[in-house]
């Protein structure tokens, strides 16, 4: 397998609050894997996410991949988010009546992938780089993801 794409809609965020290294949420997500070969199963996964005062956020996701037969894909993220537009300061921002602006807050990063399907062994031993975008307003979460391999994976 050499890449997927998946679409998700966040489900429930628990605002953790202000941590010295920033403010922590953590964001609920379920969907569906919209390319590539696991194409139609599902999604589902908590960002115990960090954005730090600088603006930057700090991805860091474990999700499940559920496919037909009882499949599963489990992988662990970690990435960055990067706002085109400036921050208001952290306390704004955890304000339980502060509205998230509607607008793509792009993604990048890496996954680790871990199976035990037969068929997916060869996730197990590869890297994929992922890009995507959130829109936390809108609760909206896409992401493409392609094996960092030399060679073509599965």
């Amino acid at each position: 397998m050499d890449g997927y794409a998946f679409e998700a809609t966040m489900t429930r965020v628990v605002p953790i609050g202000l941590v010295p290294e920033g403010l922590r949420l953590d964001a609920h997500y379920q969907g569906t894997i919209t390319e590539g070969p696991l194409s139609g199963d599902a999604v589902e996964g908590v960002d115990y996410f960090l954005l730090r005062r600088d603006g930057v956020g700090i991805v860091d996701v474990r999700q499940v991949f559920s496919g037909e037969g009882g499949r599963t894909v489990t992988t662990r993220v970690h990435g960055y988010l990067t706002s085109p537009v400036p921050m208001p300061p952290l306390e704004e921002i955890a304000d339980p009546s502060f509205a998230w602006p509607d607008v793509e807050l792009p993604m990048h990063g890496a996954v680790d992938l871990r199976t035990a399907a037969p068929e997916l062994q060869a996730l197990n031993a590869t890297v994929f780089g992922f890009t995507g975008t959130v829109n936390v307003a809108r609760g909206e979460l896409r992401a493409r993801a392609r094996s960092l391999a030399q060679v073509p994976v599965g």
